[in-house]
């Protein structure tokens, strides 16, 4: 969570301080270059964090909204894709923190507020940009709850380029009927309801009542546990997620769907239900995407732990945009666009966000690697898993010749409280990749479960109790323990700064002298691996520095690009 700061009329006064993956697939040798481009989506992805209200908002947090921690929200929302308006009721239920006798709520400046009570009488309230200012007859003090109905109503931003961008799309299915949907990643629910929009506080619970003219079916998260059909040819469709859920995956999709229903074991023991909402045009592709479904569970299980919403669903639903990790409804618009073996990448990396974003959610946008850097690596081991070591050093690869090294991954709070765009992506999922040769398989792969679920016992927990708020510090921490050895030297060079260290190599008496130099001058015991007399050998460096012996004349440093750095100086002789 960001600094606390006082607000003062808008919420740009605040003053005073308290504080992929598209990579090459080798098989026998040959390399087939599939999903071309994909690397530079998913690297696009993070554009989303702009939208008419600007980026999302994380970092510092005003006193008004920090006063309050959400517990629940309950969502109504009228859709009429005639007039393309959104009219609805959401209730905030949540608990003091701080005594204040105020707090802000967000809310988009497309809508206008109509009223706020406290489900009994009014709350005396201010329409400010962007926020709701509610005002309490009597100051609440810790522990007091609070209660805020919202009414409001307008004409809700529209997406540019979803999901790239938030907002309501609004679009036709192939038979002409209204398709609505709605991401909010980048800049927030408060595009769609009223809501305290920090990464930092996400409700326990929440339900939406969403209505929409027949014959279309509204999607949310969790379950749907009534539908009411109106006189006025409409439907109300309840949804009910009993877990706690970050507030952009609280959304919802509206067509003509029909539903595809089956089930998968888990490695926890329950049978998981799935339930894919498609368009009737694309039915007949439902059962080749749902068999690729249960191939990404049991991968991520197997690396990550039992999924965290088994006791709710694996929920997908076609969209008219590209995609998006809502949890328990992930929205799917790749088209069924499956490689060559049945993959699919969107899904894969989408569905993935299930553990790396929903059960692990960043507690800061500067922390989102976490979302976006471990799921893009798993993205790129499922190729390890499902081909070889080859076909994954090569998508490693690749990946790094898309990073651009301009802001760190994860800066530090007095740096800046965004996430560094495509990096994120790219660069997160290789400093995984060189952890992993520094650690070894067996101690990394312990140290990814033990992120995902930091105690063996919170893996058989379906209450939400294994569903946490994450920063990068905890990760250091988590796998200095089990490297046995402080690690804070590697993820201060590699997720903290921006510029990659180097390698600077020098020829001496038939060997080579290896020296690390980074832009801060910090030491950087990094090992490398270098090829000599056609072995592969691990050089220590110890001190930043290292020495090879006898080169030979096919040394090469490196060969199978695990470690993460610029380019190297060129070889000089010093004979």
């Amino acid at each position: 969570m960001g600094r606390i700061v006082s607000s003062g009329t808008s919420p740009s006064c605040l003053v005073t301080s308290l504080s992929v993956f598209g990579g090459s697939l080798l098989d026998g040798g040959r390399i087939a270059l599939i999903l071309s481009g994909v690397i530079t989506a998913l690297s696009a992805l993070l554009g989303m964090a702009f939208g008419p209200q600007g980026p999302i908002r994380g970092g510092d947090i005003e006193i008004e909204r920090a006063a309050y921690d959400v517990l629940a929200y309950d969502v109504s929302i009228k859709a009429d894709p005639v007039g393309k308006s959104f009219a609805g009721t959401t209730v905030i239920d949540a608990k003091t923190v701080i005594p204040t006798s105020s707090v802000l709520v967000d809310l988009s400046d497309e809508f206008a507020v109509s009223a706020v009570t406290d489900g009994r009488v009014p709350l005396r309230f201010e329409r400010l940009k962007g926020q709701i200012r509610v005002h309490f007859s009597l100051a609440k003090q810790p522990g007091d709850p609070i209660r805020m109905d919202v009414t409001y109503a307008g004409i809700p931003h529209v997406a540019r380029n979803a999901p790239w961008d938030g907002g309501v799309v609004w679009a036709k299915t192939p038979s002409g009927a209204d398709w609505i949907s709605v991401a909010l990643q980048g800049p927030g629910a408060d595009l769609i309801f009223p809501c305290k929009d920090h990464p930092s506080d996400r409700a326990d619970r929440a339900t939406m009542r969403l209505t929409v003219p027949d014959p279309l079916v509204a999607v949310g998260p969790g379950k749907l546990t009534k539908t009411v059909h109106h006189a006025d040819k409409t439907s109300t469709y309840e949804w009910t997620m009993p877990l706690p859920i970050n507030n952009y995956s609280l959304v919802f999709n509206a067509a003509p769907y029909e539903l595809v229903k089956d089930s998968a074991r888990s490695v926890a023991g329950q049978s998981i239900p799935i339930h894919f909402y498609v368009l009737p045009e694309s039915r007949p592709n439902a059962a080749r995407l749902i068999a690729e479904q249960k191939k990404y569970l049991a991968f991520m299980e197997k690396y990550c732990g039992p999924f965290p919403f088994r006791a709710v669903k694996i929920g997908i639903v076609e969209t008219p945009h590209l995609g998006m990790e809502h949890s328990t409804s992930i929205a799917y618009g790749n088209k069924f666009r499956f490689a060559p073996d049945g993959l699919d990448w969107l899904l894969l990396h989408e569905f993935g966000h299930e553990w790396w974003a929903n059960l692990v959610s960043c507690a800061d946008t500067r922390d989102e690697w976490i979302h976006e850097g471990f799921q893009s690596y798993m993205d790129t081991l499922y190729l390890e898993a499902t081909h070889d070591k080859a076909a994954y050093l090569a998508a490693m690869k690749d990946r790094r010749k898309k990073i651009r090294n301009e802001r760190p991954v994860s800066p530090r709070p007095e740096v800046s409280p965004e996430p560094y765009g495509g990096d994120i992506y790219d660069k997160g999922a290789l400093v995984l990749h060189s952890l992993r040769f520094l650690m070894g398989d067996e101690a990394f792969f312990r140290v990814l479960r033990r992120m995902a679920y930091p105690k063996p016992e919170l893996e058989k927990q379906t209450d939400g109790r294994a569903l946490r708020l994450a920063t990068t510090e905890e990760f250091v921490n988590i796998a200095s323990v089990e490297a046995k050895q402080d690690l804070s030297w590697f993820f201060e060079i590699y997720v903290r700064q921006a510029k990659l260290p180097t390698l600077k190599t020098e020829a001496v008496d038939g060997g080579v002298h290896l020296r690390w130099e980074t832009s801060d001058g910090s030491v950087f015991p990094m090992p490398i691996e270098v090829l000599i007399g056609g072995k592969k050998v691990r050089v220590p460096m110890a001190g930043g520095r290292g020495i090879v012996e006898q080169a030979g004349s096919d040394f090469g440093i490196d060969p199978d690009g695990w470690v993460l750095r610029g380019a190297d100086a060129p070889l000089s002789d010093s004979r």
